[in-house]
């Protein structure tokens, strides 16, 4: 809800000022507490989404789903009280529903996906966020008609994930492959990566340094997705962040954040992948002392984004924060 009223306080999202509504945003979120809050702060019973987004996005048919084709059918049955007793296909139907709304909202100007785990899970299922994320680019496709105009030419699109020293081996060797791929497709590429990594073998930069093989490879599968579905990608900036976990472990978050646009023709991804190779375009967010001038001017625009939170929460009887 912070990412939402910073949107606000830019003037990008506006409050109704009778209904208090925010609009034109939507979650996805999958913790019923935090789904019924963050609707309600939003103070729309459209606004939401309820599931884990890549089981939303990436919902498949099966035999019994595949009989209500539309959401009228999907109702209906819904109300069919011999229904209410099988749990599994009630969520099946329900999760169904969820799935042809969400993607009945796209297109969209901006989307954020914090997922704040691993790119690329622990198998099986380790192409699943990509597959999501791929899926998004997708949906932003839309077409406009006569009945329905809605349609973007360009969005921006953040994705924000996680490494450290457990990132999963067969992510790595996916990573590997990504690596090899850039390296024959691009000569400048393979060039700058035997110049700069002092390595001739992809499996060699995996074994010297992980971290930097994670942060050039995983932007190369979005920019893939994005040629494959005419969408040019131009990387705005590449950030990243380390922490130490509950465990005492070490970690980072690392943000891509990239601006999209339709374009006709073959599209070549090699730009996307040689911003990200290159470590001098990746920006540290290192800390920040309270006492100095960045530190005072980012307490500032905290409170005010505090704020502006914290009166939505007075409106709906929600607590507030406390002061940054």
């Amino acid at each position: 809800m912070i990412d939402v009223f910073m949107l606000v306080r830019e003037g990008l999202l506006e409050v109704e000022p009778e209904s208090n509504a925010i609009k034109r945003v939507q979650f996805c979120e999958c913790d019923q507490e935090q789904f019924d809050e963050i609707r309600e702060m939003i103070a729309r019973e459209d606004a939401g989404f309820f599931g884990r987004l890549e089981d939303v996005v990436l919902f498949e048919d099966d035999d019994f789903t595949a009989q209500f084709p539309t959401l009228e059918s999907i109702e209906v049955k819904l109300e069919d009280e011999s229904l209410q007793d099988d749990v599994e296909k009630l969520d099946r139907l329900q999760m169904k529903r969820t799935s042809m709304n969400a993607k009945a909202s796209f297109p969209y100007d901006c989307i954020n996906l914090d997922f704040c785990e691993y790119y690329y899970p622990q198998p099986p299922g380790m192409m699943r966020v990509n597959k999501t994320v791929a899926k998004f680019l997708d949906w932003q496709r839309r077409v406009a008609t006569e009945e329905d105009s809605t349609a973007v030419n360009n969005f921006v699109l953040a994705v924000t994930c996680r490494y450290d020293t457990d990132f999963p081996a067969a992510a790595k060797s996916r990573l590997t492959e990504l690596i090899r791929d850039n390296c024959r497709t691009s000569l400048s590429y393979k060039s700058y990566i035997e110049e700069t990594r002092d390595i001739t073998e992809a499996e060699a930069w995996a074994a010297k340094d992980p971290e930097d093989l994670f942060f050039a490879g995983w932007p190369k599968d979005i920019a893939r997705a994005a040629s494959e579905l005419g969408w040019a990608m131009k990387v705005l900036d590449y950030v990243y962040y380390r922490r130490i976990g509950d465990s005492g472990a070490p970690y980072l978050i690392a943000c891509l954040v990239a601006l999209f646009s339709k374009e006709e023709g073959p599209l070549d991804d090699t730009p996307t992948a040689m911003f990200a190779v290159d470590p001098n375009r990746r920006a540290l967010i290192g800390d920040i002392a309270r006492e100095s001038e960045d530190g005072r001017e980012l307490v500032e625009n905290l409170e005010a984004i505090v704020g502006l939170r914290n009166e939505q929460a007075r409106r709906k009887n929600r607590p507030e924060l406390p002061a940054p």
